[in-house]
């Protein structure tokens, strides 16, 4: 019987997107059925699947009650990808801490309440001038904001409900972002391709919502180590993970690991979705639920 694998992906944007695409079609060329579904839809629609993957949630931090439920659901339901384990780890932020704690290279960072009084005593600690400022719970650069000392009040201010709710990360500003972004992509964590996302001229963000220049990027090979390496400290081994940074001195600086659901650009490498699609069938069969 030819397994059911449903994509996940949101009602605001519910169609497969055009990298996913390439996988889907990798996966239907292995003798797969493949489908798309918002998680934020119809229940049915993941009725008997053989896996459900996690691609494009989109917006699940707008109603992060409602998505932790449900993918709670989908693992005691069938096979998760990725892990409910990994979900749990990735859906705040404050597992940079851990990474940090586990031996990565990542910026100083701390989790604080969104209140002006609580930023400020981050800047009074560090000395800093200038610091990203972005919600524990959050995706796609939503109201992630590059803070400056003088005016702490007034931005965080402006931030988002979302960080009201679920507090925020103060990170140290690494200024080779003005470089560009390194995105590694790994399956089963042997790196796939990179890409570099770099920000618009006074820009500092690299998500879509910013218009970044995208270029396909062949980092050395002690960087993707230094990225798997990252992978290995993790609750357990994603199918697929995006771990995002910057480069300095040869040294991989991790700004974030994306294993809920992350663009993976397979689009700039078509036969990544031949890898992610080998590697999705070898978790099937020896997977076990949950």
């Amino acid at each position: 019987m030819r397994p059911h694998i449903v994509l996940a992906t949101s009602a605001d944007d519910p169609e497969i997107t055009a990298s996913d695409r390439l996988y889907a079609d990798a996966l239907e060329r292995r003798g797969c059925r493949v489908t798309g579904a918002p998680w934020d839809g119809p229940r049915a629609a993941f009725d008997g699947a053989d896996a459900v993957v996690l691609r494009s949630t989109w917006g699940y931090y707008r109603a992060l009650d409602a998505f932790r439920g449900w993918t709670e659901a989908m693992a005691a339901a069938t096979r998760l990808f990725n892990s409910i384990e990994l979900v749990r780890w990735n859906l705040r932020k404050d597992y940079v801490a851990k990474l940090d704690a586990a031996g990565v290279r990542v910026p100083r960072s701390f989790v604080v309440p969104c209140d002006a009084r609580s930023v400020g005593r981050v800047f009074d600690e560090t000395g800093w001038d200038l610091a990203v400022v972005k919600p524990a719970s959050g995706a796609s650069g939503h109201s992630v904001e590059l803070l400056q000392r003088p005016t702490i009040a007034r931005q965080i201010a402006a931030l988002s409900d979302e960080a009201r709710a679920s507090g925020v990360v103060v990170q140290e500003f690494l200024p080779e972002i003005g470089e560009g972004e390194l995105s590694l992509a790994y399956f089963d964590g042997v790196f796939s391709h990179a890409l570099r996302k770099r920000p618009p001229p006074g820009e500092f963000r690299s998500n879509s919502r910013f218009n970044p220049t995208r270029t396909a990027e062949t980092p050395s090979p002690q960087v993707t180590a230094q990225g798997a390496a990252c992978l290995a400290t993790l609750p357990a081994m994603p199918l697929y993970a995006r771990v995002d940074g910057v480069v300095r001195e040869g040294m991989l600086i991790v700004i974030e690991v994306e294993v809920l659901e992350p663009a993976l650009f397979m689009d700039f490498e078509p036969s990544s979705a031949e890898r992610f699609a080998d590697a999705t069938l070898q978790r099937l069969a020896t997977s076990s639920r949950g």
